[in-house]
């Protein structure tokens, strides 16, 4: 039994049955629970995300950046916020890229990477770029990336973006049951034999009938789903943080129409272990990642209410697209690199851009003083993509196994 699943039950012990949200927010977030203890990402943990796939994610985030400068009149000082930053994959291709493509821009990026759980993982020991100290707030060269330990953002009044790569997927959720026409809240107890068991109950906030609201249709009795509560003031700490600029969030999601449609009636939770299906949040508590699909309509008008405006919303394959993706993969292909390594990098390229995986994610981009009379005005010029060249260090980051699909006649 892990240190997290001891907390759970003492909860329940001295309070009762609890809400799912809270049973998820210690098992992932307790300093005994999954984030603080694993290293989830990777060959050797539970999942991948988009930066480990290949680093011209990286880069083609860095050219968006990189627009967003531009259209807030070339600041000096441009803050890239990332929160949900991990291990500083995505932080370290981007600042790389910036220095390498971009000089201009190098010289005015200041990065600052978040994240809740302690950096037991960091990868500061492997790339010296990536240094803690200066307290978050000040940086003493250009390009130089601040790695500081929060779940709120620390800064105010900045020029800048606010972004996130599967960020909002792991907060914790409420869970509902639709019963005699309303929802009823699924809190977690313990049954007769001390295992873990579920008990439908009127709900602990109204927020939770009013989100499902939002779904436009009634849902039919023995729906399931959930709903994100912390999505507000995670959207209210991001605007406050900023000036002028934009907030940026990658994650896999729908609307609320789609989002709790027959399709998914019961529910996106899902939990993952050493890259399968782990089946049941009940198990190796504190050990396996539990995730739910973002709600972008709730991030959307929750950004309204705190003076964000959307820009846009689309998928990641026509993100980046819209980037550059295939004119990086057409100077791979036409590369003196080796016929093997070249098959390596577009494949795993490719993965980016998906249909069935990655390239189903969702890209919201929202803005706050934002100088844009069209969304079209954050894609880059083409003199821009045309010059655009792949990342100094391309290699495969993914087994052999999992870099197997079949490359899009787009990136061929």
């Amino acid at each position: 039994m892990t240190p997290a699943e001891r907390q759970i039950r003492a909860r329940i012990a001295d309070r009762g049955a609890i809400p799912f949200a809270d049973f998820m927010r210690i098992a992932l977030y307790h300093m005994g629970g999954y984030y603080p203890n694993r290293k989830p990402i990777g060959a050797g943990g539970d999942y991948f995300t988009s930066p480990v796939a290949h680093p011209a994610y990286g880069a083609l985030i860095c050219v968006q950046l990189r627009q967003m400068w531009r259209t807030l009149g070339f600041p000096a000082s441009f803050w890239a916020i990332e929160c949900g930053a991990g291990d500083g994959t995505l932080a370290n291709d981007v600042i790389a890229y910036a220095q390498r493509q971009f000089p201009e821009f190098a010289l005015s990026l200041r990065y600052l990477a978040i994240d809740r759980a302690p950096s037991t993982h960091s990868r500061e020991g492997e790339n010296p770029e990536l240094r803690s100290g200066a307290g978050g707030n000040s940086f003493s060269s250009p390009s130089e990336l601040g790695q500081i330990q929060s779940d709120t953002i620390p800064l105010r009044g900045i020029d800048g973006c606010i972004l996130s790569n599967e960020l909002l997927d792991a907060f914790p959720v409420h869970r509902f049951e639709m019963a005699g026409g309303r929802p009823l809240e699924v809190l977690v107890t313990l049954d007769a034999n001390g295992d873990f068991a579920e008990r439908l109950s009127e709900p602990t906030t109204p927020l939770i009938a009013e989100r499902i609201a939002t779904a436009g249709r009634t849902l039919p009795d023995g729906f399931r789903g959930e709903v994100n509560l912390s999505i507000g003031a995670w959207v209210a700490s991001a605007s406050a943080a900023l000036k002028r600029g934009y907030v940026l969030t990658i994650d896999y999601g729908y609307e609320a129409e789609e989002l709790y449609s027959d399709a998914r009636r019961r529910g996106t939770l899902q939990t993952y272990y050493r890259h399968t299906d782990a089946s049941s949040p009940y198990q190796r508590v504190g050990r396996q990642d539990m995730t739910a699909h973002a709600d972008f309509t709730a991030l959307i008008e929750s950004g309204r209410n705190a003076g964000l405006r959307p820009v846009f919303l689309t998928t990641q394959a026509e993100f980046l697209r819209s980037l550059g993706i295939e004119r990086m993969a057409s100077a791979i292909r036409d590369s003196d690199m080796n016929r093997t390594d070249k098959t390596a990098n577009l494949r795993d390229m490719s993965r980016l851009i998906d249909p069935d995986g990655l390239g189903n994610f969702r890209v919201l981009v929202q803005r706050k003083n934002a100088p844009i009379t069209h969304s079209t005005d954050l894609i880059p010029p083409p003199n821009t993509i045309a010059r655009l060249s792949p990342p100094a260090s391309i290699s495969s980051r993914l087994p052999s196994i999992l870099s197997s699909s079949s490359i899009p006649a787009s990136l061929r």
